[in-house]
C-alpha cells in the first residue's frame, strides 16, 4: 500500500517547523494562496460566534494560546473533518467533536479534585 500524505498537509494551513541539527529553531510562515487553506482559516475564523463544539475549542485556544494558533489548529481541525466525509462518504457528525470536550471536562475535574485534595479540601456538586 502506497504512502498517502495526510490532507491537511497538502492544504497546509499550519507553519512549518525549521529544524537544523536535529532541533527545533522556530517555525517558518507559510504564505499560501490556496484557495482551500484560505477557505478553511476564513471557516475558523467565523467561528468565534459559534455556540457548537468547534466554537467553544475555538475560543478556548483563543483565549489561551492567541487567535492566530486558534484559527490554525481549528482550521486544520475543519480541514480533517472535511477530508474524512469526502474519504468515507459520511455526513458530519458533531458527537464526535462532543466527546472530546466532554473527555477534556471530565479530565479538569478529575485534576481540580487532586488540586483540592493536596490542599486539604474537597469539592461537592453544585445543587
Amino acid at each position: 500500500m502506497a504512502y498517502r500524505r495526510p490532507f491537511y498537509k497538502l492544504v497546509k494551513p499550519v507553519a512549518r517547523p525549521k529544524i537544523t541539527g536535529g532541533k527545533l529553531v522556530g517555525y517558518e510562515k507559510r504564505i499560501t494562496h490556496n484557495p482551500a487553506t484560505q477557505a478553511f482559516r476564513l471557516a475558523a475564523n467565523c467561528l468565534w460566534q459559534s455556540k457548537g463544539p468547534l466554537g467553544q475549542q475555538y475560543r478556548k485556544l483563543a483565549a489561551t494560546k492567541g487567535k492566530a494558533k486558534a484559527i490554525k489548529a481549528v482550521a486544520r481541525k475543519i480541514a480533517v473533518i472535511f477530508y474524512n466525509m469526502i474519504l468515507k462518504q459520511q455526513a458530519y457528525d458533531s458527537s464526535k467533536v462532543q466527546q472530546d470536550i466532554e473527555l477534556q471536562k471530565a479530565r479538569k475535574i478529575s485534576r481540580l479534585q487532586k488540586e483540592a485534595q493536596k490542599l486539604g479540601l474537597t469539592l461537592q456538586n453544585a445543587a
